[in-house]
């Protein structure tokens, strides 16, 4: 897949001036995307499609009690996951509940949203925060989908994510979207998702199964704040463990028998 601009069809690109006029997208957005990892491809885990399915269920039901509208996912360490999980929650909150979705790729220092979806990175976040007068530039990937790449990495997107700009950003889309879902650096190495969590209603923490340690975990916690935290996704998990620690049955038969790419509704204590 192409940059959205030259997919013939299959993707719209536009600047979003009024951010509730997506525009039509063509039939079948997804139909060439390669991973199978993403819940819209055909030959994706039912399991793990599932899960996504039953995260985007808590999502709403959150959405309904509390009046959320906006959330970063974020991760204490690099690799467990946060940007598939972002992802996928984008893709299954817009496909399965037909809600007006935003994706942001909120990691102005590595950004890899794009590559989900085959996309080129051209301006993106990085771009719009430096020229704040400027237009937002947006991927439509379906009728109900929008994705906003990272931009060019930036040297100091500190400076640009505690920028007044960032702030007004944040808050009107959160105002014209159902959804806006953030995908942000890592939170032990790098500060930017506790900025991003003072512009957003609330936040989802990956957790690599059997790979990060407890307290890495507990110091990303503190670091956004576990009043911010909605819960935790724990990512990776052994098809064991669905079955036999919560009660999932025929998850058992997860074919392969390694740990699956997939994970667990987890809600963290407020003791």
């Amino acid at each position: 897949m192409k940059s959205a601009s030259h997919t013939k069809g299959r993707l719209a690109s536009a600047t979003l001036l009024d951010l509730r006029d997506t525009g039509p997208a063509a039939e079948g957005p997804f139909a060439d995307l390669a991973d199978t990892r993403l819940v819209v491809h055909p030959d994706a885990d039912p399991v793990f499609v599932e899960q996504y399915r039953r995260l985007a269920a808590v999502l709403h039901q959150a959405q309904l009690r509390g009046g959320i509208r906006s959330v970063m996912v974020a991760s204490a360490v690099a690799a467990e996951g946060k940007t598939l999980s972002a992802t996928n929650l984008a893709l299954m909150l817009s496909h399965s509940f037909r809600k007006r979705v935003l994706l942001v790729d909120g990691d102005l220092r590595k950004p890899a949203v794009h590559q989900m979806f085959q996309l080129e990175n051209g301006i993106g976040l990085t771009d719009i925060l430096k020229r704040p007068a400027g237009r937002l530039p947006a991927h439509i990937l379906s009728p109900t989908l929008s994705l906003v790449t990272g931009g060019q990495p930036d040297r100091d997107p500190v400076g640009l994510l505690v920028s007044e700009s960032a702030r007004q950003l944040l808050a009107q889309t959160r105002e014209e979207f159902d959804w806006v879902v953030v995908d942000t650096p890592p939170v032990v190495l790098f500060p930017d998702a506790g900025l991003f969590a003072d512009w957003l209603d609330t936040c989802l923490m990956v957790v690599g199964s059997a790979t990060t340690p407890s307290s890495v975990a507990a110091k990303a916690v503190a670091a956004i704040g576990a009043g911010r935290i909605l819960g935790i996704v724990l990512n990776r998990v052994e098809p064991t463990e669905i079955a036999a620690g919560y009660g999932y049955g025929p998850y058992k038969d997860v074919p392969g028998g390694g740990p699956a790419d997939q994970f667990l509704w987890r809600h963290p204590s407020r003791r």
